[in-house]
Formats: C-alpha cells, sequence, structure tokens
C-alpha cells in the first residue's frame, strides 16, 4: 500500500477545485441539481457545493421526502438560505416558511429570497433561545452561535410563532435552549423536526426532549436525527 496516497488525495482535490475558484464571487448561478435546482444563488453565499447542489444532500432528501405543499415550515439557523429556498418550493404557493437568522448571513438569506422572487418566505433576524429577549452572539466564523460574549442579538422562542408542520434545526449547540422554549409545540405532537445537533450534551438533550415528547426518533447521521409523531410512521419504513 502506497503510504503518499492521502496527500496525493488532497492534492487532486485541490486541484479539481482550482477552476471553482476562479467564478467571481458576486456572480449568480442557478443551482445545478437536488430538490432546489434551477433556484438562483450567489456564488459568495456558503461553501461551492451549494449552487452545485451536493450540500448536505441527505438534509435536502429528507426534506424532499416529507415537506408537502400548504404545510408552515421553520428553518432555525437558515444561514444564507439555502434550506429555505428548498423549503419554499416545497410547501409551495399554499405553504409558508419562517426563516430564523440572526447573523451576518442573514443579508444573503434576504438576497436570495429575492432573488428568486419568494413570496412565501418571512425572515425573523434573531435567535431561538428559551426565552424571548435580547443575547450576545458570536458570528466571527461563518456559522454563528449564541455566547457569552459577542454582538447583541434579539432572541424569540418558537412558542412564540403558529406550531409549524416541519422544522429543520441546525444552530451551532443552542439546539437544547430551542426546544426547550418550544414546549407548546412539542406537546402538540404535529411537528416533524429535522435535527442537527453539536457535541454530546447537545446530543443527550434533544434526545431526552423529543424522546420525552412521545415523538420516534430515527438517525439520519450521528450527529443528525428525524423524530415525528409516532402516527406518522409507518412500520418498516426507513427515510433517507
Amino acid at each position: 500500500m502506497r503510504h503518499d496516497m492521502p496527500a496525493v488525495s488532497h492534492t487532486i482535490g485541490r486541484l479539481a477545485r482550482l477552476p471553482l475558484r476562479a467564478i467571481p464571487k458576486s456572480t449568480v448561478v442557478p443551482i445545478l441539481s437536488g430538490p432546489g435546482k434551477g433556484l438562483r444563488w450567489t456564488v459568495a453565499a456558503g461553501q461551492h457545493s451549494c449552487w452545485l447542489g451536493t450540500y448536505e444532500s441527505l438534509f435536502a432528501r429528507v426534506m424532499a421526502k416529507l415537506v408537502r405543499p400548504g404545510m408552515l415550515a421553520f428553518d432555525v439557523g437558515a444561514y444564507s438560505g439555502y434550506f429555505t429556498l428548498i423549503l419554499s418550493r416545497l410547501v409551495g404557493e399554499t405553504g409558508r416558511v419562517i426563516s430564523f437568522e440572526p447573523g451576518q448571513r442573514s443579508n444573503d438569506l434576504r438576497r436570495h429570497i429575492e432573488l428568486n422572487h419568494l413570496s412565501n418566505v418571512e425572515v425573523v433576524e434573531a435567535a431561538v433561545s428559551d426565552r424571548s429577549g435580547t443575547a450576545f452572539f458570536n458570528d466571527i466564523d461563518s456559522q454563528g452561535h449564541l455566547s457569552q460574549k459577542g454582538r447583541p442579538v434579539d432572541v424569540v422562542r418558537l412558542d412564540d410563532y403558529p406550531v409549524p408542520d416541519f422544522v429543520k434545526m441546525d444552530i451551532e449547540g443552542a439546539e437544547v435552549s430551542a426546544l426547550e422554549g418550544a414546549g407548546q409545540i412539542l406537546s402538540a405532537q404535529r411537528t416533524i423536526w429535522l435535527v442537527a445537533f453539536h457535541g454530546v450534551p447537545a446530543k443527550l438533550g434533544v434526545i431526552k426532549l423529543l424522546a420525552n415528547s412521545g415523538l420516534a426518533i430515527e438517525w439520519i447521521r450521528y450527529a443528525e436525527l428525524l423524530a415525528r409523531p409516532v402516527k406518522d410512521v409507518v412500520p418498516g419504513e426507513f427515510i433517507e
């Protein structure tokens, strides 16, 4: 076995990405594949895999299988809006998407909504937690998260909004607090949750809150799970 194979693979990967780096960051392109195919995207917003249509493809496939026209969907941690665009298409003209994003990427989110002429999306420029008010948000890096220091942002509870049919959540470690602020939604047992969690404490807390609410939990990947009302789960069905 050649011991230099990892280095060779890394070099090939870097060379393959060189043409992508030559694309001006201000360029607007159509998403090339996946559930968001054809929607417009700015190259500078996030990774190249977004406009290639391969970004978090498993998450996207799960959404496409479960989200239906007319649903109310929440995108909690919307960032630049990749999943917001997909959810907007899936819920259709009769549905609605509420996207929560306090970070610097909220400008990209609004830009993508404008570029695609979406009329069924509402942006809430706030972090989601177990209370309403203000908190510090650290978005020095590309993701951003609630922190002990940073810039002040608005904070909201999901229970302050109508009970959704579907929630996608990816908020860099604040998942437990967000779920604790959604007790009424959880008790309604009608919402589908697609959650990415960050760290072991978040994992354990998320599982406990969702399971104690009577939801059936299915693993998508190690750090991602799907929770659904038991009545909606078909025995032997595997979501992928």
